[in-house]
């Protein structure tokens, strides 16, 4: 900021304080430009006593030229027009009603030709003032008015020397004092400027920090979620939305199915192939149980080889469907690997609650696993419904690899 002109050396800067100063003093300017109207217009009562030789002059002045300006003025500010516009119709209305009140000093005789010079002194107090003109326009304004004043006043030769003497030694202590009060107010505004817009800087700044927290959180917390080879749901996320699935089967009573499946023979694979290959087969088997999911399924690796699919407000039948369309894709289908084409075959265990008992998740993860292992000892690669039957059955626990 230049210490003499309070301008900002960059100027788009000082374009955007230029714009945030007129917006925050906008209903002032307004207020000021219906005064000095009002004023202007009120002051045309003592023409006829103070310079009656120059009324009809003055109401010339006053009512076909200034306060028609100020009103103009006034209603422009409430349009759409851009402060760098706003601010010279506002010094040139100004100069206008100083002019005019110089034009009626010379054109009245005594008293008015000095009475009236206390009108100039109010059009500098508006200038540095009320109409908040920038620094170097207010200032350039009231001396340029300073010297047009001294200049026709002298060549007109229409007041006594001591009174010239006097009103310019009054002018100029007068402008000294308005450009002292404007160039302290306008620093304390261009450095408030300043300060609002560091802290704006700095929020924005902290805003984006937080909001890259809230997205590295999301995203750790999404990650966390999955489960790292098959890109599935872990067990643990499994369990949460479980609960979460089961208060809704509480609430609304509609039925809650849960599929196990289970890769048969994995270890055989693992064994043969190797756990690279082995870690292939799994993921190739995870991406087709991902394909065929609906958007309110949440399936899951539940552990080794062993995968769960939970799916709420869906009943056996239609679990039972969505089971065998993902065992035949897989069984129908050859997993491409790097020692070849594999094939594999899938062991599923079925169980729902249909919406009238009031069972837990750890029951339906033990009735799903109960058909699962009867699947598995059935001969594998089959698919098993849990009943209540089935529950009576005690199975042979044999290894199931």
């Amino acid at each position: 900021m230049r210490p003499f002109t309070l301008v900002f050396r960059d100027e788009t800067l000082e374009k955007e304080f230029q714009k945030v100063c007129f917006e925050t003093n906008l209903p002032q300017i307004r207020v000021c430009l219906a005064l000095g109207f009002l004023l202007y217009a009120l002051f045309g009562i003592l023409d006829h006593w103070i310079i009656p030789d120059a009324e009809r002059l003055a109401w010339i002045i006053r009512y076909a030229g200034v306060c028609p300006l100020l009103a103009v003025v006034f209603f422009l500010t409430y349009l759409d027009v851009r402060h760098q516009y706003l601010y010279p119709l506002m010094a040139f209305a100004g100069l206008i009603a100083a002019v005019g009140i110089i034009v009626m000093i010379l054109g009245a005789g005594a008293p008015g030709s000095y009475l009236y010079y206390a009108g100039l002194l109010l059009c500098l107090m508006f200038f540095y003032a009320f109409f908040r003109l920038p620094f170097t326009t207010a200032t350039a304004l009231s001396w340029g008015i300073f010297l047009l004043y001294e200049f026709l006043v002298v060549r007109a030769d229409s007041i006594s020397f001591p009174v010239l003497v006097n009103n310019t030694f009054f002018f100029i202590a007068f402008n000294i004092t308005g450009m002292s009060a404007a160039y302290s107010l306008e620093r304390h505004m261009r450095r408030d400027f300043m300060q609002r817009r560091k802290i704006r800087e700095q929020t924005e700044r902290l805003e984006t920090a937080l909001q890259e927290v809230e997205k590295s959180r999301q995203e750790a917390e999404e990650i966390a979620k999955l489960d790292p080879l098959t890109g599935l749901y872990n067990r643990r996320y499994f369990f949460a939305v479980a609960e979460r699935e089961l208060a809704r089967y509480r609430r609304y009573r509609h039925s809650l199915s849960l599929i196990m499946i289970d890769l048969d023979h994995f270890k055989l694979v693992n064994d043969t192939y190797g756990h690279f290959i082995g870690d292939q087969v799994l993921q190739a088997l995870a991406a087709a149980i991902g394909g065929l999911m609906r958007q309110a399924d949440t399936p899951c690796r539940y552990g080794g080889e062993e995968f769960a699919i939970l799916m709420p407000e869906t009943d056996l039948a239609a679990a039972e469907t969505l089971g065998r369309r993902i065992k035949q894709t897989i069984e129908s289908a050859e997993i491409e690997t790097r020692k070849g084409a594999i094939k594999v075959t899938l062991s599923m265990g079925i169980a729902s609650l249909d919406g009238v008992e009031n069972a837990g998740i750890e029951h339906l993860v033990d009735r799903a696993d109960h058909a699962l292992y009867e699947a598995k000892y059935s001969g594998r690669s089959e698919i098993k419904i849990w009943d209540k039957t089935s529950a009576g059955t005690q199975l042979e626990l044999i290894p199931l690899s």
